[in-house]
């Protein structure tokens, strides 16, 4: 008979107030048990989701036989609610590694490829739900595990503010260097403007759709692009980048805009993606594909001119990290809104995040420079603040960081590098 099987009614409990209790209390609750009957140790419960898929993303999770495990974890009254949902057949639910429910049954909890997840009672959260708890405050400080996790890895716990600092500024650049490489190997494979462009494409997708957006840019490679617009007329390229990026895309048409004629002769495009490839469930107009797309068509078409070789997108923005100021780079990859539109296809802040995670790493794998003094990673470390995220400020909570210590890029990055690490398990 399975261990979680319960037969008492729910408490009348909003899923709301539920997953705040997860959020509170889960990490402070000596184990679970499954129902195969493994004890289960949540050092982590996960962020909140945001878009469409489970409630809590990286949940970390010590698991009796298995060891640290790190996935998503979705929550609800009763179990079977995991099927009236619909998520058995829902492929953004493929990453749970724990289902939490108030009310458990004797049925498996199936996901979408064929995998099953465990199952625990929630139970015990509820217990006094109504009375808050003296400790109810995010995990951080009191999670050791936590650290323990990253000591294994180098990375000591730090014992002040100053401390912090060079830790997130080491682990900035750990994260820098992480991607130069993945760069560098690139480079040995395919044209170095190829592995720009494709490395601008995918930071447009914005978390959800960074692979839809990077198997595009290998649908539509550069050099086809640039072969298909530059015997146009600049003042018609943008437009014909922008319907030949859209109709490979898969994704439907704007209202009123006409499809993409066929290719010219010769112009090698690989086959379209298809629409159900792309995440667009609850994503900010601001952060849509198609206004992405729209940008990229415009920041392609600004570096072309008459003149231009296949190597022009590549020369225009190393030449603005050699110059080694922020600023231009960040203008040059800021694109205004498209007529008629209100939001900017390529905003200031994404401008930035695509410098510090796109083009700067490219160019210090691109560079001839000695790692130390490249001026790609000069620049970097010149970068300010970007705009924070729910990943750096969980990870910031976790760790117990001092307020306001991630104030560069560099350091954010820090602290998206000791993420990774704690989900490596």
């Amino acid at each position: 008979m399975p261990l979680l099987m319960e037969s008492k009614p729910i408490p009348d409990l909003p899923e709301q107030l539920l997953a705040r209790l997860w959020q509170q209390r889960a990490a402070r609750q000596r184990e679970f048990r499954t129902d195969a009957g493994r004890r289960v140790r949540v050092l982590y419960p996960g962020r909140a989701g945001t878009a469409a898929g489970p409630d809590f993303r990286d949940a970390l999770l010590e698991v009796e036989g298995l060891g640290l495990v790190r996935g998503d974890v979705e929550l609800h009254l009763r179990q079977q609610d995991w099927y009236t949902h619909g998520h058995a057949a829902d492929p953004n639910y493929n990453g749970v590694v724990l289902h939490a429910a108030l009310q458990v049954s004797p049925d498996t909890t199936h996901l979408q490829n064929g995998h099953q997840a465990p199952v625990i009672s929630l139970a015990a959260l509820v217990a006094d739900a109504d009375e808050p708890a003296a400790d109810d405050s995010p995990a951080g400080a009191d999670r050791p595990e936590l650290w323990a996790i990253l000591e294994q890895q180098g990375w000591q716990q730090p014992a002040d503010a100053a401390e912090w600092g060079h830790l997130l500024d080491a682990a900035g650049d750990a994260r820098f260097l992480q991607k130069s490489d993945w760069f560098r190997r690139l480079l040995t494979e395919q044209p170095a403007a190829q592995t720009l462009y494709e490395g601008l494409m995918e930071s447009l997708g914005y978390r959800a759709n960074r692979q839809p957006f990077l198997k595009l840019a290998h649908t539509a490679p550069y050099a086809a692009l640039l072969q298909e617009i530059m015997p146009l007329p600049a003042s018609e390229r943008i437009a014909t980048l922008e319907r030949r990026l859209l109709q490979l895309s898969g994704l439907p048409l704007p209202t009123g805009q006409s499809a993409a004629g066929r290719a010219p002769a010769g112009i090698g495009y690989g086959r379209p993606l298809t629409a159900a490839e792309w995440h667009c469930f609850r994503v900010r107009p601001a952060n849509h594909p198609r206004q992405r797309i729209a940008g990229a068509a415009r920041l392609l078409a600004r570096f072309s001119n008459d003149n231009s070789s296949p190597d022009s997108l590549l020369t225009a923005l190393t030449d603005l990290v050699a110059a080694g100021q922020p600023a231009p780079l960040t203008t040059a990859l800021t694109i205004a809104a498209a007529p008629g539109q209100k939001t900017a296809c390529i905003g200031a802040a994404r401008a930035r995040d695509i410098a510090i995670n796109a083009v700067l790493p490219f160019c210090h794998a691109h560079s001839p420079a000695a790692a130390a003094s490249s001026p790609a990673l000069t620049l970097y470390h010149a970068f300010g603040q970007l705009q924070a995220n729910e990943i750096t400020r969980e990870t910031a909570a976790q760790l117990n960081a001092p307020s306001k210590i991630a104030a560069t890029a560099r350091r954010q990055q820090g602290l998206l590098h000791l993420h990774r690490l704690l989900s490596s398990p």
